[in-house]
């Protein structure tokens, strides 16, 4: 049975490389992350940048005949070792005389084909924690543009470690009163992430 393109998760629609938008948002959400990651690996700036080039202009291509197998993996667990390689290329690339040539990442590739279990490495820890404030980071995006910003201002004061009673002093208002927004934004920022997480399904 063929699923209706509104219900199919993000991921799922990269297989689609008509689906512009798709694509769009996918690199628009994911490229931060790859970014940020690579240059806590190491990289400068402007090779992190061709990093997260080189990884969504790859995978555009290699999504289209992927195959996912949820028993080998989760989605960023595939999205990791696509970016832990094309690092690697590119710090030989930095390394060697000039004049070499560098292919991109295919479906044939280790960050398709090797998934033995990444959580051992320090790399792959760093990546997850990569993700987990990536997804926070764009949770709290939208709770800036639907919460008040004094809302705001104060769960952001509280994450900072300020004490409910210093914040409720600090903004003329009650603790009880704090600790309401606390509990507000934190419940939907949970409904964000899952939802963002959902996306990610194959």
């Amino acid at each position: 049975m063929n699923v209706p393109a509104t219900q199919l998760t993000l991921i799922a629609r990269l297989r689609d490389p008509a689906d512009e938008a798709a694509w769009l948002r996918f690199e628009s959400r994911y490229r931060e992350l790859v970014v940020r990651f690579s240059m806590r690996e190491g990289l400068q700036a402007a090779d992190a940048e061709d990093v997260a080039q080189a990884v969504f202009t790859s995978l555009l291509s290699a999504m289209q005949s992927f195959s996912f197998d949820a028993a080998r993996g989760r989605f960023r667990d595939y999205l990791f070792r696509a970016v832990r390689n094309e690092i690697s290329r590119q710090i030989a690339r930095s390394q060697r005389p000039s004049g070499g040539s560098a292919r991109l990442i295919s479906s044939e590739d280790g960050a398709f084909s090797d998934l033995r279990s990444t959580a051992t490495t320090a790399s792959a820890q760093a990546f997850e924690d990569e993700w987990i404030n990536h997804h926070f980071r764009l949770a709290f995006e939208v709770v800036r543009k639907t919460h008040s910003a004094e809302s705001v201002a104060i769960f952001q004061r509280l994450m900072a470690g300020d004490s409910v009673e210093a914040v409720a002093t600090q903004f003329s208002t009650t603790q009880q009163a704090v600790h309401k927004i606390k509990q507000r934004i934190r419940d939907r920022m949970k409904i964000l992430v899952e939802s963002q997480i959902a996306q990610e399904a194959m």
